[in-house]
């Protein structure tokens, strides 16, 4: 396995001056939309308030062979992979027992990279015989979806919600569930009717400390899920809310290396406008993506996990 692997995952996030150096126009784009209209009133922390007429989702992610304490109750419980460190079948079936343990009645689960009993094209790029069929594994309450979707009934909410979970990231070492980065592997592969996505990896320049997908975030842009759930950058662990406008496009341009001072000029006067005017410009549950980043673990050696778990709400 590739050491550089976890020396990404767990780095400590850069200072300011790192990320100055690292890209200029990235660092000052960064800044900017930083600064975008209920910015600070929609940056929540990672548990919140809830009304039981929304829908409340608990989110994990990276819990690498730790069983967490204090779960918080909710409608849907949902794990964004990485359950164990090496992937072995026992590793697995106990982090299943652990979740199964849990008293929400509806839990989720994706594979993430570590989780290499489970992809069969694993078994073929390494001599090592890990691959066991899923339907192997005793799952008990748990739904285990890879590019599959689930549609959940629950008791009491408008209407039923739909979960579409994918375990597949961009390769990075010799791990489970990758593809080429320079692969479009997100192309109209996400239900558009989709409620809920579920991914191991980040979108590009959100809580991914710049090594998300970028045709994940092209896919989210045509869907536009309520909520999506992932972690595998562990120092990025965090909140966002996407409101896929203007300032939103011109900021993910300019992160990417492409625009230059013209563009940048574009962005700095459509914040100005938009804070002169008081444009209320991300409205309550209008085309906005709530996205959090679950990652558990801390710490270079995953030896530690945070004491809080991300929770959500969202109306239906």
């Amino acid at each position: 396995m590739s050491d550089s692997l976890d020396a990404l995952f767990n780095r400590k996030p850069p200072t300011w001056f790192e990320r100055f150096a690292a890209s200029p126009q990235r660092f000052v784009a960064e800044t900017l939309y930083q600064l975008r209209p209920n910015h600070r009133m929609r940056t929540r922390p990672l548990s919140m308030t809830i009304s039981s007429k929304q829908l409340h989702v608990v989110c994990l992610s990276d819990s690498h062979n730790h069983e967490i304490q204090n779960v918080p109750d909710g409608d849907i419980l949902i794990h964004a992979g990485d359950l164990t460190n090496r992937g072995t079948v026992p590793e697995v079936q106990a982090a299943i027992d652990w979740l199964d343990a849990l008293p929400h009645k509806y839990k989720i689960v994706i594979a993430g990279n570590h989780e290499l009993c489970l992809d069969s094209s694993y078994q073929e790029r390494d001599t090592a015989a890990y691959y066991s069929p899923p339907d192997s594994l005793n799952w008990k309450s748990l739904l285990y979806l890879n590019d599959s979707s689930a549609v959940i009934s629950i008791p009491g909410k408008s209407r039923p919600v739909k979960v579409y979970g994918n375990p597949w990231t961009p390769k990075q070492g010799n791990w489970a569930f990758q593809y080429l980065r320079s692969e479009d592997f997100w192309k109209d592969k996400i239900p558009a009717d989709v409620d809920i996505l579920v991914t191991h990896g980040p979108p590009r320049h959100y809580l991914d400390n710049h090594a998300g997908c970028i045709s994940l975030l092209q896919d989210i842009w045509r869907v536009r899920p309520k909520l999506h759930v992932f972690g595998h950058i562990h120092s990025a662990r965090g909140y966002h809310v996407l409101d896929f406008t203007p300032i939103q496009k011109k900021y993910e341009i300019l992160s990417d290396g492409r625009g230059g001072v013209w563009e940048m000029i574009v962005l700095a006067w459509s914040l100005v406008v938009a804070h002169l005017l008081s444009l209320a410009y991300i409205r309550e549950g209008q085309h906005e993506t709530i996205l959090i980043n679950a990652a558990m673990v801390k710490g270079l050696k995953n030896d530690s996990v945070h004491d809080d778990v991300a929770t959500a709400t969202m109306a239906l």
